[in-house]
């Protein structure tokens, strides 16, 4: 089985990394799977239809059946945990770590943190804290291969932890395996210790999951890697419809009392997210978002931060927003117009957008949506400063009827009769799409899209 698992998880990482690769060239996109298909994710936006609805219904039943498989199999920032994991075997040897190693396994095992995140998640996600966006795994390995710095100081994290333990992310921090772990309490099929030979061999679980001592899966941390099981001297594991337990086997006051910490935990975790979503942390900002946004709160709300829109963008205008414009704005995508403009046929954001933060619209409605509008400033036209024809702005401009009208006017200019022709902003017809502000040959810009 751990030889399928392996494969699994190569088959499923190597889609993730074509579909990312993908991503990068926005005349061939594909939808990302992973956070399309997500069930935490689509808590963000509910969209009723059949195609999203149900793989995640899918996915959640093979849970109830099969317990944590997700994790082990299909996760792709899993199988680079497990990678990074592999490489630092003989750093994990050294004595002190392997206190420290010991010491989160007692202390966080029955009680991960994630848990609390779990229940913060739940509230959150109908809010604008970015609790999930911060937490979620499918969406930090997007932010890894782009190259982003928070992506780069994650990785980090990750061969930092993986010296301290094996997939201490997924076992301690990861909501979404903390998702999934409770579904897997209820599953159908589980992995047991049927007989045990006391050799202590399943004490390399990486989920810390076996209890040889006591001979006990804990299914919620159980992601079926099948790592140690074929090398049980007696062939005591088991995975199967669950039997009644022996005697000896039954819960114990302990293991009841550590169940209802485990429930408190996310319980803790939904009045910390309820508290959390009351305070009022919204700070106005002028930043132009993608075509089609036209609730701020609620694109705030629901942007994941996964930067696929960003790496997708055919003009590469679309930018990551740092802590200028406050938290609940962190890491979303404005529009700067430096270098280009948002091309008026295009609609890849839309499209590569896996909860529809930025929403999908008709090629039509989309080139009426309002990004924001142009105004130009008469102190840097030359056109007004310098009485010098120019009309950059109305030949960029891509609206049908021209957005930018030009009105003229007969103007003495050294001595000479001259036709000025004054660019005027129609604000009716003007979407923000920035052409002007990109294209104006004016080193500062006298033409600027503002929301």
């Amino acid at each position: 089985m751990k030889a399928f698992r392996i494969l699994s998880q190569f088959l499923f990482f190597g889609l993730f990394v074509y579909i990312f690769i993908r991503s990068l060239d926005p005349f061939s996109t594909l939808l990302n799977p992973f956070l399309r298909f997500d069930p935490l994710i689509y808590l963000t936006h509910l969209t009723p239809l059949h195609s999203i609805i149900l793989p995640v219904i899918g996915l959640i039943l093979l849970t109830f059946l099969l317990g944590r498989f997700f994790c082990g199999w299909v996760c792709p920032l899993g199988s680079l945990i497990d990678g990074i994991d592999a490489l630092l075997i003989p750093l994990r040897r050294f004595k002190p770590l392997r206190k420290a190693e010991e010491w989160l396994k007692v202390r966080l095992t029955f009680t991960p943190p994630a848990w609390f995140l779990l229940g913060a998640v739940l509230v959150t996600v109908f809010f604008t804290p970015p609790v999930l966006q911060f937490f979620h795994p499918n969406v930090w390995i997007i932010r890894i291969f782009s190259l982003s710095a928070s992506g780069i100081g994650f990785l980090c994290f990750l061969f930092v932890s993986a010296a301290l333990t094996r997939r201490l992310w997924c076992k301690y921090l990861c909501p979404l395996g903390a998702l999934y772990g409770l579904i897997s309490k209820l599953s159908i099929l589980r992995l047991s210790i049927t007989k045990c030979s006391k050799c202590g061999r399943c004490d390399t679980c990486p989920m810390h999951a076996a209890e040889f001592r006591t001979r006990r899966i804990h299914t919620h941390q159980c992601i079926l890697c099948f790592d140690y099981e074929h090398r049980c001297p007696v062939g005591g594991f088991s995975f199967a419809l669950p039997t009644l337990p022996e005697k000896s086997q039954r819960p114990t006051d302990e293991s009841r009392r550590k169940f209802l910490k485990s429930g408190a935990l996310v319980m803790y975790g939904i009045v910390f997210g309820s508290f959390f979503s009351l305070i009022d942390r919204t700070r106005k900002t002028r930043l132009l978002r993608p075509p089609g946004v036209m609730n701020e709160p609620r694109f705030v709300e629901r942007c994941l931060r996964c930067f696929q829109c960003v790496e997708s963008c055919p003009n590469r205008i679309i930018k990551i927003t740092g802590m200028d414009a406050g938290l609940d704005s962190l890491f979303t995508p404005h529009l700067e117009y430096r270098e280009n403009g948002c091309d008026f046929n295009c609609q890849v954001c839309q499209q590569v957008c896996p909860n529809f933060a930025i929403p999908m619209q008709s090629l039509e409605e989309k080139q009426k949506s309002k990004i924001g509008l142009a105004a130009i400033d008469e102190n840097l036209c030359v056109v007004f400063s310098q009485d010098t024809n120019c009309l950059v702005c109305e030949e960029f401009c891509p609206v049908p009827y021209k957005a930018i009208k030009v009105i003229e006017k007969e103007k003495e200019v050294n001595g000479e009769h001259t036709i000025l022709r004054y660019p005027v902003v129609d604000a009716e017809l003007c979407i923000g799409c920035g052409m002007c502000e990109a294209f104006c040959p004016v080193v500062s810009r006298a033409i600027i899209v503002y929301r």
